[in-house]
């Protein structure tokens, strides 16, 4: 999966810790983590990370220790992209409460959470057509309650794009949906980072659509070129 290069654009709070015991439970700041049956520990903590990224439209930090002590500082995005950082996290410094910051932090509301959950509950048992449908589910009711261009409603638009890839059946589909999360990305004056993957994201499903539909691909050229300029 791809990865965070941009480290400076992950905000430095929170920092999550996910301590796996030597049991094999694990615990998320202290909270006991539920799996499901046949699922390990620390995929599990991890689907519940992925939650959290999700929720607040930007990756997060977390510090993930094993049964031996050894602990390692990690970037986790709402895909499941996992970053492993040679250095502690950085500690924050005390700032202003910001706006747009208090925006992205904001929790969602326990309807939209509620189908949130369907999408990983969907992802995590391998029906990603299940997924797939929930995250559009999910992206219409935050568009209609929160607006397109909202964090949380660009990370539904995200997901929905990042499923169309692991899906591997529609390259047309994966392709407008990563378009689409590009540009809406950039309209919000989201990071670039996270633009810039989208749009690229959208090459490569519109190169694995020119193998097999030339037609298909050629006939969506022009939308493709809409976004040529922010995968530099």
């Amino acid at each position: 999966m791809p990865v965070v290069t941009d480290l400076d654009s992950v905000p430095l709070t929170p920092v999550y810790t996910i301590v796996i015991s030597t049991t094999g439970e694990a615990t998320i700041d202290g909270e006991q983590v539920e799996h499901l049956p046949g699922q390990d520990a620390r995929t599990a903590a991890l689907a519940d990370i992925r939650v959290r990224a999700a929720r607040r439209g930007h990756p997060v930090r977390i510090n993930a220790k094993e049964p031996d002590g050894s602990v390692w500082p990690l970037i986790v995005d709402h895909d499941g992209a996992v970053t492993p950082l040679d250095a502690p996290h950085p500690a924050a410094l005390p700032a202003a409460p910001s706006p747009l910051r208090e925006e992205r932090a904001a929790p969602l509301d326990p309807h939209h959470a509620a189908v949130l959950g369907r999408v990983v509950a969907a992802e995590l048992r391998g029906d990603l057509a299940a997924a797939a449908e929930a995250a559009e589910e999910l992206e219409t009711l935050l568009a209609a309650d929160l607006g397109p261009l909202h964090p949380h409603t660009l990370g539904a638009l995200a997901t929905r794009a990042w499923l169309s890839l692991l899906q591997r059946n529609d390259w047309a589909a994966a392709t407008r949906l990563h378009l689409l999360t590009a540009e809406r990305r950039h309209q919000a004056g989201a990071p670039d980072t996270e633009t810039r993957r989208a749009a690229r994201n959208a090459h490569a499903a519109w190169d694995r659509l020119r193998t097999l539909d030339p037609a298909s691909a050629e006939a969506l050229r022009p939308e493709l070129g809409r976004v040529a300029h922010l995968t530099a």
